[in-house]
């Protein structure tokens, strides 16, 4: 695949780190992948050759991820969104369709809804179909739910080791590179998140405060949620997002529902089926 780094400048001059894959020919239709909260651009990586056979594909690591830019404030929708309509005019992309993962959905859904002459279509894997209010009552109950656990010192040995502990699929050497991609690792051979504890939690805050059924009420461009359900562990989650997409339908949001079994990092456990359906949904000829 020919790859393509480069340096977008973001909402209040965020550096953007990106890179475009490029499809089968500059004229081929477009798509800007926005990956989860405290993940990266790489989480995509295992869905590239099957995407790339129709589009051209646009990833970029969020601010306060990966290898961009990582300030102390900027973390709200109006911030991200407007991030990513940066990566989408530094790429040339004409009105792609935005897929976004957990997070990334929020952003994606964002977009779709706020700037629908922008992109063309909106995918939302396992993310933007409800409101974190509904699991919690308070902020504060969400933040401490929700905060992420410190392993910032950790040996890297002891990381590696875990992986499979938390992303129950075989570990090949392409996802340990996926996973330690979210880690600085230190000349002691200790990790550090590459996302700080207090970005994590700015994050968290803006996701608390969107109106998810407001948005979706105003979709204008077709959208389609992928959903993931089943996995071992996940029962209480898979019942949020079921009833999430009842009060969906309740509210009249024109999104079309898809479930797919798996666990929540869909992209990594099931990459060729999921490139798959972004393929249909987008409509793109599928061989």
């Amino acid at each position: 695949m020919q790859e393509r780094w480069f340096d977008v400048v973001g909402d209040g001059g965020v550096r953007l780190r990106a890179r475009e894959v490029a499809g089968p020919s500059s004229e081929a239709p477009g798509l800007l992948l926005h990956h989860g909260l405290a993940s990266s651009q790489r989480i995509w990586d295992l869905m590239l050759p099957s995407l790339t056979r129709h589009f051209r594909v646009v990833t970029y690591d969020a601010r306060g991820h990966g290898l961009s830019a990582k300030p102390s404030s900027g973390y709200g929708f109006e911030h991200t969104r407007a991030d990513a309509l940066a990566v989408i005019r530094s790429a040339r992309l004409r009105r792609p369709a935005i897929v976004g993962h957990s997070w990334g959905a929020m952003v994606a859904l964002d977009a779709a809804a706020e700037r629908p002459r922008s992109v063309s279509r909106a995918i939302l894997i396992d993310g933007g179909i409800f409101p974190l209010r509904d699991n919690f009552s308070t902020w504060e109950e969400a933040k401490r739910a929700l905060a992420p656990p410190v392993i910032a010192g950790m040996p890297v040995a002891r990381f590696r080791s875990n992986i499979d502990r938390h992303l129950p699929v075989t570990v090949t050497p392409e996802i340990e590179e996926i996973v330690l991609s979210l880690m600085r690792v230190d000349r002691g051979g200790r990790i550090h998140p590459r996302l700080s504890r207090a970005n994590h939690l700015r994050i968290l805050h803006a996701i608390w405060d969107q109106d998810v059924l407001d948005l979706h009420r105003r979709l204008s461009i077709p959208t389609l949620a992928i959903l993931a359900h089943g996995s071992e562990g996940a029962a209480a989650f898979d019942a949020s997002k079921r009833e999430g997409v009842a009060r969906l339908r309740s509210a009249g949001s024109p999104a079309r529902i898809s479930w797919m079994e798996g666990i929540h990092d869909l992209p990594v456990q099931h990459p060729g089926a999921l490139a798959l359906r972004i393929r249909r949904f987008v409509g793109a000829a599928v061989p």
